[in-house]
């Protein structure tokens, strides 16, 4: 971001639009069930970043702050739908490489849908820690400012959910 973000004229959002757009839909989309609405609350998201421009505060640790920005409005418009959160074949499509031959990919898919079911029985708290932690590659302490909870907090819940996972990985693979 340069120095003086009215310099270039606003342009400036465009490269943080192009490398954070698609991570913070996948994460809207995690939360609102809906890939519509998670669309307009990266939108919304943007314009709220491009405004604080114009007040010269925009955020020095840019990514905990477009994702914390992301989850409230995202949990709004879940609040204001009353919908329940989905975790949908969409969000856990695997994109083939173009070396993958199609055994690994159906292999690939399997364990992802397994492990989709396995994340969607764990508690709401537990599933959105490890998507911030594993999918967004955060750490502890900017998944605190995001959700809000302590970094013991973050920790405990990273580990528990990590437990049970394996736990049921193994349970599935002794059958």
């Amino acid at each position: 971001m340069p120095a003086d973000p009215t310099a270039s004229n606003g342009r400036w959002i465009e490269p943080v639009v192009d490398q954070w757009e698609r991570p913070l839909v996948r994460y809207a989309l995690s939360i609102t069930g809906d890939l519509e609405q998670a669309r307009d609350v990266v939108q919304e998201t943007f314009l709220r970043l491009h405004r604080e421009e114009g007040r010269r505060s925009v955020p020095v640790h840019l990514a905990a702050w477009l994702f914390k920005v992301c989850r409230h409005r995202a949990l709004d418009v879940r609040k204001k739908e009353n919908r329940m959160k989905s975790l949908g074949e969409e969000q856990m499509r695997v994109l083939p490489s173009g070396e993958a031959s199609h055994t690994s990919l159906a292999e690939r898919r399997d364990t992802s849908a397994e492990i989709a079911g396995l994340m969607a029985a764990l508690p709401e708290s537990q599933q959105e820690v490890l998507r911030l932690r594993f999918e967004h590659e955060m750490t502890y302490r900017e998944i605190s400012d995001v959700t809000g909870l302590t970094v013991t907090n973050v920790g405990y819940l990273l580990h528990t959910a990590i437990k049970t996972l394996r736990q049921d990985i193994n349970s599935g693979a002794a059958k």
